[in-house]
């Protein structure tokens, strides 16, 4: 491939020899060490390919060995530059555009945040414009290493950062800090009692008397794990107060209601919205559409479209903003679909709230009110009710 580039380059001929003996011009252009390639018999003729420079200096040796050299065709840069060369405005562009294209080499016009996992991006593209890099800042003004120290300071859950001006691309790597886990070792006395009325099913207990047995019917408020450990009977403190802990599963009843009104008014956004877009060229913002805002604005969509080329962003983009207005329309619900949305939302419910728990057994009713139709869900749910309750501990010293 480079071999054909510099020939391009330097221009190169395909020519036809014809003649008595075109061997003997053959082994003359090879001890006068001339360069041709792809010298191929056609007919009665050989045809082949040569260097501009090299073909203005054969004819002396084309005479010499009685054949004639044809040019059939001319290929290269040489060549290219003859074609347009009146057309000095060409040229003159092609310098204009060298000149723009080095002189925007010399602007940052695309931030590329790359690892950030649990940081918002948003939040770092604006830590950065407060550092001195956004898009469209000279290069030349920005000290990198200055910005790094600084985004660290403003951005704390950074633990490493790494910034690359590639091209007009600053390319920031970034990697997060690990979240420690937070431990709280907890060695006041305390209790475990229970939440709600329930049945116990299982028992797991790492410290304190458990008081409670599996199958036995718990109330509110009832002690599961009692604080109080009974030692040795030889020892003379045979009691010592510890920090409960453990998980008593118990069956409990939770019952939630769910209302839907059969005549309701939606509020839905219009069919029409307003768009204002504008043009971003270098560091201009350009404004192309205005169009008045509605006065009761609900939302606004805002859109960034950038050119690209090749994967590099160049300097031109669109944004636009879209306004959209709300407007009340009247809904009605029969029974039967309310009845749809009512267990819609009672799944909904049972998927957020009991995800972690095992429902044993769940029962729906539906009622009806005045243009209401009210769904009562019953559950049996097994989970870990105990709570801890701190138990103060007061200690008599005697003095002898």
């Amino acid at each position: 491939m480079l071999i054909k580039l510099i020939r391009w380059l330097r221009g190169y001929i395909v020519f036809s020899v014809s003649g008595t003996f075109p061997e003997r011009f053959i082994n003359l252009l090879n001890r006068s060490g001339i360069t041709y390639w792809e010298l191929l018999p056609h007919g009665k003729d050989y045809c082949g390919r040569m260097l501009l420079s090299d073909y203005l200096h054969i004819r002396k040796t084309a005479k010499k060995a009685s054949v004639k050299l044809r040019c059939k065709k001319r290929i290269g840069f040489p060549f290219f530059i003859k074609k347009y060369k009146k057309r000095k405005g060409i040229v003159v562009g092609i310098i204009i555009a060298v000149a723009v294209m080095a002189f925007l080499s010399r602007f940052v016009w695309d931030v590329q945040i790359k690892g950030a996992e649990r940081l918002s991006v948003s939040e770092i593209n604006f830590a950065l414009e407060q550092c001195g890099l956004k898009a469209g800042v000279l290069k030349s003004s920005v000290n990198f290493e200055s910005v790094e120290r600084e985004l660290v300071l403003k951005v704390p859950e950074i633990r490493w950062i790494s910034i690359n001006a590639l091209n007009s691309i600053a390319e920031i790597e970034i990697k997060e800090k690990s979240v420690k886990p937070k431990v709280k070792k907890e060695t006041y006395p305390c209790n475990l009692k229970a939440s709600c009325d329930g049945v116990i099913t299982k028992t797991i207990v790492y410290n304190g008397t458990c008081e409670v047995k599996k199958g036995s019917a718990v109330s509110k408020n009832q002690l599961l794990v009692n604080c109080v450990v009974e030692g040795a009977p030889e020892l003379e403190e045979n009691l010592t107060y510890v920090h409960s802990s453990g998980k008593i599963y118990a069956d409990v009843i939770e019952e939630n209601s769910f209302t839907v009104p059969l005549k309701t008014s939606v509020i839905i956004p219009d069919k029409n919205y307003i768009e204002k877009s504008s043009v971003n060229i270098l560091w201009f913002n350009l404004p192309f559409a205005l169009n008045s805002s509605p006065s009761d604005i609900r939302s606004n969509t805002f859109f960034d479209y950038k050119l690209c080329l090749n994967e590099v962003t160049l300097p031109l983009g669109i944004n636009s903003v879209r306004t959209y207005s709300f407007e009340k329309v009247g809904n009605t619900f029969n029974k039967k679909k309310a009845k749809i949305l009512l267990k819609k939302k009672a799944l909904l419910y049972e998927a957020f709230n009991f995800k972690n728990y095992e429902i044993k057994s769940k029962k729906y009713s539906f009622k009806e009110l005045n243009n209401k139709i009210k769904l009562n869900a019953c559950y049996i749910i097994n989970k870990n009710r105990a709570v801890k309750q701190r138990v103060k501990v007061n200690k008599k010293v005697e003095v002898s």
